[in-house]
Parts: C-alpha cells; structure tokens; sequence
C-alpha cells in the first residue's frame, strides 16, 4: 500500500500524518519545529488526536525552545526580553522586558506568579465543584499541563503554564478541577467545562 500524507490542525498545532507500513503511532518535533506523527494505515483520526492531546504540553515546550531565542522569556502568553542585572534584588516586568537579578530569583518570580494565579481559579470554581481538594503541587512536567487524582483529591499543575496566556491556564484549572467529578474524558465532562466556560474549545487552543 502506498505511503499517504496529510496534513491537519489539531490542538492548535499543524501536525503533518504520515500514514506508513509500521505498528505504532510515532510523534517528534523537527528542528525546524514540524510536528510529525507517522500512523499505521488506517489508524483513526481520533487515535491521532488523542496522542497529540496526550504529548500537548510536550509538543508546546519543544516548539517554544526552538522558536524562542535564548535572550526572550514567556510570560502570560507574550514574549518578553530576558536581562539579568547582578545590581538589583528583585524581578521587573516592564515594557517588553523582563530584568531580574539571576536565574535563581526568576524561578522564584515565576513559581510565586504562577501560585497566585492558580489559587485564585482554584478558589473560584470551587464552589462550583463542591468535592474537596486535598492538596494542589505544581511541578515541571513533560507530557502534560496537569493531572488530577479523583480518589485523593489531589490535583498536579505545570509551572510551565505561566508561559501561557492567563485564560488557558484558568481552563486549564478548571479541566483538572472537572475531573474531582468527572475522572474520564467522556461528553459528560466536556458538558460541565462548557457548563461554567462556554468557549473553552476556542480558549483550548490560546
């Protein structure tokens, strides 16, 4: 059977399929930051979508270091110039630039920055989710922007969501919260996520 290429947009990323004589779905970011994914013949789109949805945070985190200069940082979604200035003891955001005095400070910055924003989504959809929340952590992941523990109540958030823009990590919140609920990817879930964000499928893609 010959080889057959397409090429779709899903998860807000331009994803090119290749659909070949192997047995496993294969995903990668080039170096010139095309995401390919090679896939059986007759591998379902939704298999393919559901990969990419699986390796998002990843696939985001890859694109961004090739696409972003090593003299510029993100944050809340915008690019800004990165200056270390050994003369200061504290981080500024001002007019395109961020100035902080070493790395150490920065992380600091942004883990603070992102602990803010995440209690305040986390304090109000709560009441709208009415289950107990144990414990929050937020991490550096790889494959994910976050992940929720039904049973415990526990709920993991990336720090690397403060790169985005503040109305996706407020879904992103929000989807971890849903599944206190909803421990599934069913219609059910995606019901009670329009339920309280309407656009969410637009925002799902900032």
């Amino acid at each position: 059977m010959a080889i057959k290429k397409t090429s779709v947009k899903l998860e807000s990323f331009n994803v090119q399929i290749t659909y070949k004589a192997v047995k496993y779905l294969r995903l990668k970011v080039t170096k010139d930051g095309l995401v390919l994914v090679s896939a059986p013949f007759f591998t379902s789109k939704q298999s393919i979508v559901n990969l990419v949805e699986k390796n998002r945070a990843w696939i985001s985190g890859t694109l961004a270091k090739i696409q972003i200069p090593s003299d510029e940082i993100r944050f809340l979604g915008q690019a800004y110039k990165l200056k270390f200035d050994k003369n200061i003891n504290y981080v500024s955001v001002e007019q395109g630039k961020i100035i902080a005095p070493n790395q150490k400070e920065l992380d600091k910055f942004m883990l603070q920055k992102a602990k803010e924003i995440f209690e305040k989504y986390i304090k109000f959809y709560s009441p709208k989710i009415n289950k107990p929340i144990n414990h929050v952590s937020i991490k550096k992941m790889t494959t994910r922007w976050g992940s929720c523990n039904s049973k415990k109540g526990y709920i993991n958030l990336n720090l690397n969501l403060i790169q985005k823009d503040e109305r996706f990590i407020e879904y992103v919140v929000l989807h971890e919260l849903t599944h206190l609920i909803y421990p599934h990817h069913q219609n059910s879930f995606y019901e009670f996520i329009q339920s309280l964000m309407p656009d969410y499928k637009s925002i799902e893609k900032l």
